[in-house]
């Protein structure tokens, strides 16, 4: 009886420890903060192929740690940091030009998660600054609001989901020391994004949906993975969704190929990359072979925009080559010198999970000085008319 009692209490005893140190190990979790998560990322991002090239091999460790504090104190300074502290360590990365390093999280929960504005609302005063007003995203509408002379606030006044009620923050706009405009920006889903060095013009803020007009010239929607349509006697249209490396697809691709290619007789070709987010440029070297071959096409206009990506963008480049070749549209998203190869680097943070994928490959370094930045088109159409009917009276001019 004695041992046995002996043994309970033991057991007992190893319990209550263990139980304190599983609360004291969630306990810390829960108490930690931005700046704790920029100290982990600060470690994780070693990881990344492009920080042994732009970091360790250009010796520029003290120049990213000066970096590192200057975000520590914008995080310390900022009383809604907790609320925009992926976006925080998304701009820490940012020093280094690489798209292909990620850092995000979405919440399951975005009225928790996401920051209300605690002012009254008055959508009906006019501002004198150019960049407050109504902006409209799809079925989103929000009041963009100069809080101060460098910052103003995206406030949700209308939306088709429940969980964007009227007073929550869309995004936030930072005017920089060196006078550049920067983007902290929530999502539908409630995942945030930072941009650095945006441009606000024209009542757009480019690099994104949102504009004043409710007009979306610059976007395109494809319906099916390859679209093929003669537009009119002199032009054919080649439309390409995505480029994603699944066997499917690549099926689907000969296939349309086989049937298409030799349909491309008239002496204009518009290839639609519009949204294409990449994958394999592989997808596309069927197209850029037969292209080469086909003496009846006089000029190839491809269609970029903000969403082109990856290896949607090597094959804009690789189209290019030809002499034939006009890029237009607008500045791609830039993101096309680093690469996942096989395998990203994938992990957690310690503290509060958020989701780290990291580059393993640089592709070509010819292309850094696309990285960031976007390929910048031969022609920049506008957000006044339909792109397809811009590239024609385009032709028209010529």
């Amino acid at each position: 009886m004695k041992k046995t009692y002996k043994h309970k209490m033991i057991k007992k005893y190893l319990t209550l420890i263990l139980i304190f140190g599983v609360n004291l190990i969630f306990s810390q979790e829960n108490n930690c903060d931005c700046v704790d998560e920029l100290n982990n990322t600060s470690k994780l991002i070693e990881n990344a192929k492009s920080y042994k090239y732009q970091i360790k091999r250009e010796d520029r460790e003290a120049e990213f740690k000066k970096w590192k504090e200057e975000i520590k104190q914008e995080i310390l300074n900022d009383s809604l940091s907790k609320f925009f502290c992926v976006g925080y360590l998304q701009k820490y990365i940012s020093f280094i030009n690489d798209r292909h390093n990620e850092i995000y999280f979405v919440p399951d929960n975005i009225d928790r998660n996401v920051p209300a504005y605690l002012k009254v609302i008055d959508s009906t005063s006019k501002s004198n600054d150019s960049i407050s007003g109504i902006y409209f995203a799809g079925s989103d509408k929000i009041l963009v609001k100069k809080e101060s002379d460098s910052i103003w606030y995206g406030i949700t006044l209308k939306s088709n989901s429940d969980d964007w009620t009227k007073g929550k923050l869309r995004l936030r706009i930072n005017k920089t020391p060196n006078g550049n405009f920067e983007l902290f920006e929530y999502y539908q889903n409630g995942l945030i994004f930072y941009q650095k060095n945006i441009e606000i013009s024209d009542g757009r803020i480019h690099s994104t949906f949102w504009n004043k007009e409710n007009e979306y010239f610059f976007n395109k929607n494809h319906k099916e993975n390859f679209t093929y349509k003669s537009v009119n006697p002199s032009f054919d249209y080649l439309g390409i969704k995505t480029l994603s490396r699944t066997n499917k697809l690549i099926k689907e691709a000969d296939k349309f190929y086989d049937n298409y290619l030799d349909n491309l007789t008239k002496e204009n070709l518009i290839i639609d990359l519009r949204n294409n987010g990449g994958g394999s440029i592989n997808q596309t070297k069927p197209l850029i072979k037969a292209l080469k071959r086909n003496k009846a096409i006089q000029k190839i206009y491809v269609l970029i925009n903000f969403k082109t990506a990856s290896s949607a963008e090597l094959t804009a480049l690789a189209l290019k080559e030809d002499e034939r070749t006009i890029l237009v549209g607008e500045n791609s998203r830039g993101m096309l010198t680093y690469g996942y190869g096989n395998r990203s680097f994938s992990t957690k943070t310690s503290c509060s999970k958020f989701k780290v994928v990291l580059s393993t490959k640089r592709t070509n370094r010819k292309y850094s000085n696309y990285e960031y930045i976007g390929i910048k088109p031969d022609y920049n159409l506008d957000n006044n008319s339909d792109w397809i009917d811009q590239v024609i009276n385009l032709e028209a001019k010529k």
